[in-house]
């Protein structure tokens, strides 16, 4: 008898953890898949500031707006994770104002639970344009390029080592923008699976091998932990920084070309620098 009930609890309490589990699935927010374009890039129409050159543009207006009525509006945005952040009410604005019908974030989104968390707080303004996104019933796409597939596209100037280890690290430079994680190893584990895309996994899978890997390029320093993707990259990742951004940038201004071209209202958030740059690509 007391078997039976000690059965029927377990029974029910695996049953409610399977439930609880659908049903976070079911209003949890996915991560919106990323676009995959079509269009060619053309270096005259579909021309871009070089990253390279933007030190000396960086007293753009912040926040870096494009607009075009009724077609697009392209919001390059000051990072932030401030729900009272004035930016967050512009974005409101520029939003209601284009009535887009599709919306186009920067990165990956992460985990948020609606109505538990704040999109802001979790999620910076991407998070903001999802929760627009989800009022109107609207798609959402990640405009950026797969890690995957510009992981290849630098193999063109850079090792493989240098590579998986600028993917690894690139979070937490950004990280840093909001406050230093607790345990730095533990914020990189979550993308150590970014080296398998070099053919690095072997070489690269604990953090005593990223530091390891870090002082054979940088042996007097700065330590990894203390680098602040807002104040500068040192060494290679800086030249691989600019050469990414000139990759995503492209792939910024295909994308909202195509969607527009098919008729969309595309509203696309993103940082101001590539705001910044891309502005060349649609002010012709």
């Amino acid at each position: 008898m007391l078997l039976k009930k000690i059965i029927r609890i377990f029974a029910w309490t695996i049953g409610s953890v399977v439930v609880l589990c659908g049903i976070i699935f079911l209003i949890a927010w996915k991560s919106p898949k990323y676009y995959n374009v079509s269009r060619t890039y053309d270096p005259i129409a579909d021309s871009i500031i070089p990253f390279k050159y933007y030190p000396s543009i960086n007293n753009h207006p912040r926040p870096y707006i494009i607009r075009s009525n009724n077609q697009y509006c392209i919001f390059g945005a000051q990072h932030t994770r401030d729900p009272e952040n004035t930016e967050i009410k512009i974005i409101e604005k520029e939003w209601n104002d284009l009535k887009p019908t599709i919306a186009l974030v920067e990165g990956r989104l992460g985990f948020l639970l609606p109505g538990l968390m704040d999109p802001v707080k979790t999620l910076g303004e991407g998070g903001k344009v999802k929760a627009l996104a989800g009022k109107n019933d609207i798609p959402v796409y990640n405009w950026d390029l797969p890690k995957e597939m510009l992981a290849k596209q630098l193999l063109k100037k850079f090792t493989a080592e240098q590579i998986a280890l600028a993917q690894i690290l690139n979070p937490y430079f950004s990280e840093l923008r909001f406050g230093k994680p607790a345990s730095p190893e533990k914020f990189i584990e979550e993308f150590m699976y970014r080296a398998k895309y070099v053919g690095q996994e072997n070489n690269l899978r604990t953090a005593a091998d990223i530091d390891n890997a870090w002082k054979k390029y940088f042996p007097t320093g700065p330590d990894w932990k203390n680098v602040n993707d807002q104040e500068g990259l040192p060494g290679f990742l800086n030249d691989m920084a600019a050469f990414s951004n000139d990759l995503r940038n492209q792939q910024l201004v295909l994308v909202i070309k195509e969607l527009v071209s098919k008729g969309e209202k595309v509203f696309a958030i993103c940082g101001s620098s590539h705001a910044a740059c891309v502005a060349t690509a649609f002010n012709k």
